[in-house]
């Protein structure tokens, strides 16, 4: 696996090229806001992370840095998404060039570690964490999605198959090892989730839940998004994460419904919780207008 430190992939999904990219920066700076839990400041360096719309659960960001009191300049633009909140545990830090941007690993209560990309990286991830457990928003961007394709699993080998072995032999003393059948194991309803070769990516077969879409992007280029609920990890006490799909990465015109077990391919994304405060400054009409939801 390998540490990506760029958005390129994030904003294709989005449709947006990289020649789009100053367009964001711009807009965003001049129209967007912030919150006081978006910004720190020292003597040697302030950061503020500038967000528009101001009411929307997906937006762009851009993270602006500098000295105190000096000019502050764009280090990072990203989409910028809320999430579910979920209870986890720091594990390891990963700074992106310049300290500002990065990656946070952490582990949730009966399951592995995730890593993901944090848009407050340098606020979250500041002194020694690593132990600190805090609640985290999460959520995912969808680089492609289809209706999952099976609804069973066949297992032939592995540490799995081993141990069904083992007990259909108890079972059937007359019988010999190449009768062993194959083991059958039922995903309808389940979830499933590995990592990809790059951190912070995920693949995916999940049911979703709660699903909505909204319109996005500029004005005269909207696209619709699909926004979805998943679980995963600890079935007792499940990690939940809200994913958005553009439908231009929707496979074959896939039309996500409640209830619809998926294949997917996501980037995860997340923060330390921080609802308090209010945009600075209220969105007005503007290249990117605020989604609505349909």
């Amino acid at each position: 696996m390998q540490h990506t430190e760029s958005m390129g992939d994030q904003w294709f999904a989005l449709g947006v090229g990289t020649k789009d990219v100053p367009g964001v920066v711009t807009t965003t700076l001049e129209f967007g806001g912030s919150r006081p839990a978006w910004e720190m400041k020292d003597e040697n360096v302030e950061r503020m992370l500038m967000a528009w719309p101001s009411d929307s659960l997906l937006r762009a960001s851009v993270l602006v840095a500098g000295k105190p009191e000096g000019k502050l300049a764009p280090v990072a633009v990203s989409p910028f998404m809320e999430g579910f909140s979920n209870t986890l545990t720091i594990r390891k830090t990963h700074a992106w060039k310049g300290g500002h941007a990065g990656e946070i690993m952490a582990e949730p209560e009966g399951f592995l570690p995730l890593w993901f990309y944090d848009p407050l990286f340098f606020r979250d991830a500041e002194g020694d964490v690593e132990g600190k457990t805090c609640e985290f928003f999460l959520s995912g961007l969808c680089y492609g999605i289809r209706r999952a394709l099976l609804d069973e699993l066949t297992v032939t080998e592995g540490p799995a198959y081993e141990k069904h072995a083992l007990e259909w032999m108890k079972q059937n003393p007359d019988k010999t090892r190449l009768d062993v059948p194959a083991l059958k194991i039922p995903l309808k309803g389940k979830t499933l989730i590995d990592v990809t070769d790059h951190y912070c990516e995920y693949q995916c077969r999940a049911n979703i839940f709660e699903v909505d879409s909204f319109m996005f992007g500029p004005e005269k280029a909207q696209m619709k998004i699909y926004r979805f609920g998943i679980g995963f990890g600890n079935p007792e006490k499940p990690v939940y994460a809200i994913i958005y799909a553009p439908e231009r990465i929707c496979s074959k015109g896939y039309v996500p419904k409640e209830g619809d077990d998926v294949d997917m391919v996501f980037w995860m994304q997340g923060r330390v919780a921080d609802t308090e405060g209010k945009v600075v400054e209220d969105a007005e009409p503007a290249v990117i207008p605020e989604p609505n939801k349909e």
